[in-house]
């Protein structure tokens, strides 16, 4: 009876030796896969070098916000740089750009993907893009640097007038939780076409940005609620109950006083001592100099017409 236990025992040892061992081999495979290459690389100069792996294609573009478009703005309109193949890899190298925070993608014989090198990605819409930071400016402000940081809230609240639970993101600054007695000023900051209660957060880096004015003292610490303008959505796509549904492009009114109405209660212990709304166009305007330009205007149009309490 020992003997027969002893070969089970040594059995289900070496079984699960066997196992560990595929696993082993799996996550070594894995990491074989990914790119050794550095893309993007960001030089001296702070022109960026792209690269791609992909000896089999005939023809490879990168396109961005970084590219000049004649007679448009690169911002609204990214055009397309044609890359150069060596040994299997293709390479751009941009001319030294301005600190900022960039996006872009690549072409592959007609088909867009994203670079496989960087997994640092922002979701516009339906669009998924790569993004890089170049810093030493205006960049500077999308980084997370050694400062004091804010907390960053996703909030479920009931909408009567929607007869629906729905999805927000609120942000407090630093220092929000421990002096229950000081008032903020609340800043109701409203997305454009297609966008969600994530566009900011994600696509503005609204937190970074946040956490390192106030930190210089160039904006005053308050609490920024982000909402969903489109009143037939409860949350953005992936985070309600509809599930992993397509990302919709649509326009809706972005102010909504039936969700505004309930968000001057997000605090209840607090009365915030300004409110004040600002909304993003239909045009996109994601980069740094006017988001950041956006906040301080805004901010400071808030406490100065209201001031604190």
């Amino acid at each position: 009876c020992r003997n027969t236990k002893t070969k089970v025992m040594k059995r289900t040892a070496l079984a699960v030796l066997a196992l560990l061992i595929c696993l082993s081999s799996f996550a070594q495979q894995a990491l074989g896969r990914g790119s050794r290459i550095v893309s993007p690389q960001i030089n001296e100069d702070n022109s960026v070098t792209f690269r791609l792996v992909a000896p089999k294609a005939v023809r490879v573009h990168v396109t961005g916000d970084f590219l000049p478009a004649e007679g448009v703005d690169p911002k609204e309109v990214p055009t397309f740089a044609e890359m150069t193949e060596k040994n299997g890899v293709w390479e751009y190298t941009t001319k030294p750009l301005a600190s900022e925070l960039y996006s872009y993608s690549f072409i592959v014989d007609g088909l867009k993907i994203l670079d496989p090198s960087n997994v640092y990605i922002n979701r516009d819409v339906a669009s998924t893009m790569n993004i890089f930071i170049v810093g030493g400016g205006c960049g500077d402000y999308y980084k997370v640097n050694d400062v004091p940081h804010g907390t960053v809230s996703k909030v479920w609240y009931d909408s009567p007038t929607l007869n629906l639970t729905r999805r927000m993101t609120v942000y407090t600054p630093a220092g929000y939780d421990k002096n229950k007695k000081q008032k903020y000023p609340v800043f109701y900051l409203l997305h454009g076409a297609g966008g969600d209660e994530e566009a900011w957060m994600d696509l503005g880096r609204t937190s970074q940005i946040l956490d390192n004015l106030i930190a210089q003292g160039k904006a005053e610490p308050m609490i920024v609620v982000m909402t969903n303008g489109n009143a037939g959505e409860v949350a953005a796509p992936g985070e309600g109950p509809e599930g992993f549904r397509q990302a919709s492009s649509s326009t809706s009114d972005p102010f909504l006083s039936i969700n505004i109405m309930v968000f001057f209660n997000f605090s209840p212990p607090r009365k915030p001592c300004a409110k004040n709304f600002g909304t993003l166009t239909v045009r996109r305007a994601k980069t740094g100099e006017k988001i950041v330009i956006f906040l301080i205007k805004n901010s400071a149009a808030a406490i100065d017409k209201q001031g604190k309490a």
